[in-house]
């Protein structure tokens, strides 16, 4: 029976990629991000006052660990510690050329959305096939609720609202050694605008009558 598992492996072998390294820092058997330093199990907040870990099993640290719920059901929520999270951020520059000169005169016209990709592992304690969080997470992609992600990590980002729209979720095949462990990939995005509704047309391009 395998006891003992290094999940920076699992998370090579399945997503093809390995984790940044932090310079000093020391592996760990149980999580991909344990802290080995003089700062172990204190709790480290945001300035929005959201922890960026959290205590484990072990007495370990966990770090940036990141939550889903739906429709702000607090109760249905699903927290995910083994995990990476990656931010995307771009921008729609319009560029408009000038007679006679080099180059292009370059604006702003938006901000897109931006967008997260997480990878990680749904495990399950007692070293049982985690049904219940794959069925949550699921649950999560299909709902035509409003979905919101947490985590201090990710709401650094996510200053006008939490809600995101989740635009793809894979489970990787897997081999059945450690089948309490399954690998995930999740993408989703920004989701600011609510409704379309909600957005204030500029007075200059409104269409009046005045």
């Amino acid at each position: 029976m395998q006891t003992v598992f290094d999940l920076q492996n699992l998370y090579k072998s399945y997503f093809s990629r390995a984790p940044f390294n932090i310079p000093g820092s020391v592996g760990d058997t149980e999580n991909i991000r344990i802290s080995q330093n003089s700062n172990r199990n204190k709790i480290h907040n945001s300035k929005k006052d959201i922890p960026f870990n959290k205590e484990g099993a072990y007495g370990k640290d966990i770090w940036f660990p990141v939550e889903f719920r739906i429709n702000g059901n607090i109760g249905g929520s699903l927290t995910i510690d083994a995990c990476t999270v990656a931010v995307n951020l771009s921008k729609t520059i319009v560029k408009t050329a000038v007679s006679e000169r080099k180059g292009t005169v370059k604006e702003m016209f938006n901000i897109d959305d931006y967008k997260f990709t997480i990878r990680g592992f749904l495990i399950d304690k007692s070293r049982k096939v985690p049904e219940d969080d794959i069925e949550k997470l699921k649950a999560i992609f299909e709902t035509d609720l409003p979905v919101t992600l947490h985590g201090g990590y990710p709401e650094m980002f996510l200053d006008k609202s939490c809600r995101v729209a989740i635009t793809s979720l894979e489970f990787l095949e897997t081999q059945g050694k450690t089948h309490w462990i399954r690998p995930f990939n999740l993408t989703c995005e920004s989701d600011f605008i609510a409704d379309v509704k909600d957005l204030e047309v500029p007075k200059k391009n409104a269409n009046t009558n005045q």
